[in-house]
């Protein structure tokens, strides 16, 4: 018997199997590693990680929130709440409207005090050519703006108004039978009228 020593013995089949597995399993193994590195980085993209101190915020129990208080951008007034009106601002009100209708009446009647002066003054026009039929036409169409100014007219005008007209009516039925004169009349008639007019503004 020599003292060399004997060779090792040779793997057995099975493990001569065992790198061959490893080495058949390793893409495998690789494709896993890249998935799940792909995955976490897809997370951390569409689910940004909270910092650390909204984590430590967060963490107090939620109580009832107070409501937030509007906020207005810089230089911008804000909004006050309208007050309701005092009846003392609805009476002054009140009489401002009061005093703007009696001012519209007034007006009215001035405009049909100068109509009736300018068709006096077409009758009085009218008798001076001898055209009796013209001076009575234009008297009538007096007597009517008259009536219409009496409508509108203010308290203490519907007197001087109102014997406006009975002139008027008057000298229309003398000038009938007897028109001399009649223009005179007119002429005096038309100055009151305008005078009137003067008085109210």
């Amino acid at each position: 018997m020599s003292d060399q020593p004997s060779p090792p013995p040779e793997p057995g089949p099975a493990e001569r199997q065992g790198p061959a597995r490893l080495a058949g399993a390793l893409p495998f193994l690789l494709t896993a590693a890249a998935a799940v590195l792909l995955s976490l980085a897809l997370q951390a993209l569409i689910w940004p990680r909270q910092a650390p101190e909204a984590v430590l915020f967060n963490t107090a129990t939620p109580g009832p929130s107070a409501p937030a208080a509007p906020t207005t951008a810089p230089g911008t007034p804000s909004a006050s709440p309208v007050p309701p009106p005092r009846e003392s601002d609805v009476g002054v009100l009140r009489l401002d409207i009061l005093d703007l209708e009696a001012e519209d009446r007034r007006l009215r009647s001035s405009l049909y005090l100068l109509r009736a002066s300018i068709q006096l003054g077409d009758a009085e026009a009218a008798l001076q050519a001898n055209d009796l039929a013209e001076a009575d036409r234009a008297v009538m169409t007096a007597r009517r703006s008259l009536d219409q100014a009496y409508a509108f007219s203010a308290e203490q005008d519907k007197g001087p108004i109102d014997t406006f007209r009975l002139q008027a009516s008057q000298i229309r039925d003398d000038m009938r039978l007897r028109p001399e004169g009649a223009d005179r009349r007119l002429r005096q008639l038309r100055q009151l009228v305008l005078a009137l007019v003067d008085e109210g503004t």
